[in-house]
């Protein structure tokens, strides 16, 4: 006979399985937060692939160094470039602890350009509004730094400056230049920026003074950069050769000497890790990641052991047993759930009395009277008698008394029997 299961096992495995996924995606969320998904939220973030994004300078630069995101603000304190890419939510809490953390390292500071709004029929897209978001990040770097936008036809097409190795920078139009105090251009827009260039190369730029407007400006005397139009890095200017190969170079330039490595840093923007979502990362990155893999693994062999049956098939017990010992016990179950048992001690005197009339071999013609007198004759003279043990069993109420009263009439049946 073939046994019907309630549910289809089929279903109940796709439903273990697909718990399992979700538990594991849930898993992945926690521990890394916004850093998945993130190139696909039109940010202007070095994860993004949106026009604003800087996934492209990430990939260019992976072409010929090697390339690092830096998630954890406790990693701020590599001797490499980090370039920090700047948002209209950036926190300028952030930015300080990093401009602390950075200090005497080489840092370059992007600023935004463009107002956008995601592209509602294509994900990770967006749509311009307008240019000139620059300012609020600015402010964020330093009070007095100034942003101003520049159109038109009379910009020149390639400008120069002295303190990069004479790097030639394509102009965006419209094109996002900063000055202020302490700020030493490197690579502007106006005759101010070639002698600020040369200064600076030489080493006897002031820090307290200012430029004009530029391109790319230094920080004081820190090797802290500030790159005003994104367009010359963002994945938009990068479709332009010239502006690739411009970017490139100016990444080389501000690079350490003998650096072998670019970073990109997420902190700021809101993509790295921090706190207790860190400790949890550690189980899906090596070297506990071999570890988690293993215990999922377990996990499986577990679940397989438990979903498959192994040895031979146990029989279900009768609900009714065979035999004398099935009959009694069932009878006295059904005594017991009547909770009549107070009302057998006389049938277990009559039990008791059959068997120690047949023991001593009393007259088959004596009458119950008799024979319980006769019984009497027969225990010990300072003992109770067969009939007062027997009554005593008769007048029992509950199990208590009834459970002593039959030890007291067994004793005295194994002492005349024996």
């Amino acid at each position: 006979m073939s046994v019907q299961h309630p549910f289809n096992p089929r279903l109940v495995g796709g439903m273990i399985v697909a718990g399992i996924l979700a538990f594991a995606a849930l898993m992945l969320l926690l521990a890394y937060g916004g850093g998945i998904g993130g190139g696909r939220e039109g940010r202007a973030t070095p994860l993004s692939v949106s026009a604003i994004g800087y996934k492209g300078l990430v990939d260019l630069v992976g072409e010929f160094h090697e390339t690092r995101m830096v998630e954890s603000a406790d990693d701020h304190a590599s001797a490499n470039l980090l370039v920090v890419t700047l948002e209209a939510q950036s926190r300028a809490a952030d930015i300080d602890r990093l401009i602390l953390r950075r200090q005497g390292l080489p840092t370059l500071f992007v600023l935004p350009k463009w107002a956008t709004v995601p592209d509602p029929g294509r994900r990770g897209w967006v749509q311009a509004i307008h240019p000139g978001a620059g300012g609020p990040a600015a402010a964020m770097l330093g009070q007095g730094l100034r942003v101003s936008l520049q159109e038109g036809s009379g910009l020149p097409r390639l400008v120069q400056g002295e303190g990069l190795n004479r790097l030639r920078l394509p102009v965006p139009n419209p094109v996002q230049t900063i000055e202020g105090a302490g700020l030493q251009p490197l690579v502007g827009l106006g005759p101010d920026t070639v002698a600020a260039g040369r200064d600076e190369a030489s080493g006897s730029g002031d820090a307290e003074g200012g430029g004009g407007p530029a391109l790319i400006a230094r920080i004081g005397k820190q090797p802290h950069y500030i790159l005003a139009d994104p367009d010359l890095v963002n994945n938009q200017g990068l479709d332009d050769p010239a502006t690739a190969r411009a970017a490139l170079g100016l990444i080389d330039e501000l690079n350490s000497p003998g650096a072998e490595a670019v970073a990109f840093d997420l902190v700021v923007n809101g993509l790295g890790s921090a706190g207790s979502m860190g400790l949890l990362r550690l189980a899906f990155e090596p070297p506990f990641l071999a570890m988690t893999l293993a215990l999922v693994a377990a996990a499986l062999l577990a679940g397989l052991h438990g979903a498959f049956r192994f040895g031979p098939v146990r029989r279900p017990d009768r609900a009714i047993a065979f035999g004398k010992a099935a009959l009694v016990e069932n009878s006295a179950g059904l005594v017991r759930m009547a909770e009549r048992e107070a009302r057998l001690g006389g049938a277990y005197a009559d039990v008791v009395r059959q068997d120690v009339a047949r023991a001593v071999h009393a007259p088959s013609s004596l009458e119950t009277g008799e024979l319980d007198r006769h019984l009497d004759r027969l225990g010990p003279k300072d003992a109770l008698s067969f009939s007062e043990l027997a009554a005593g069993l008769a007048a029992a109420r509950d199990r208590h008394a009834l459970t002593v009263a039959a030890r007291a009439l067994f004793r005295w049946k194994k002492d005349v029997a024996r």
